[in-house]
């Protein structure tokens, strides 16, 4: 197998690539690596320009890039594990592996899961309590959902 061209593949799937592409998205996890930078984490990974991005998770039907990681300031220095979800991305079927992937991830490294969600969308209305109502079905639990 040549570890080149998997790479390639692997990097050119929308989960792992680097950096956000869309600028939704991007817009959001701007927002929270100044906030948890500002209150004083450390070690923040986040798949924007000027920052190294998380490593790659392996999963077992897919590999998945989070969107953003730190650690907080507080005596554990716990880890953190954040999603930006947009309004389109609610009800995507493949985040399901995603989500599944990260909070297995968080499990694993006894870091919280953090979703983060736009206060209000023209096209959806309030998102988060669509978001809590498909982690619910999923039997996943979040530490936190920020609505920004």
């Amino acid at each position: 197998m040549d570890t080149n061209n998997t790479e390639k593949e692997l990097l050119s799937s929308p989960g792992c690539e680097p950096v956000v592409e869309d600028e939704e998205r991007r817009r959001l996890l701007w927002l929270m690596a100044e906030y948890f930078r500002t209150i004083g984490c450390t070690d923040i990974k986040a798949r924007l320009p000027g920052f190294l991005p998380p490593p790659v998770l392996s999963g077992t039907i897919e590999d998945h890039r989070p969107d953003f990681t730190c650690r907080q300031s507080d005596s554990a220095r716990t880890p953190i594990i954040l999603e930006i979800v947009t309004p389109a991305m609610v009800d995507e079927p493949a985040a399901e592996n995603r989500w599944s992937l990260l909070s297995s991830a968080a499990k694993l490294y006894n870091a919280e899961l953090h979703f983060v969600v736009p206060k209000w969308s023209v096209s959806r209305g309030v998102i988060d309590p669509i978001l809590k109502r498909r982690l619910a079905r999923m039997e996943l639990t979040a530490n936190r959902i920020w609505t920004v």
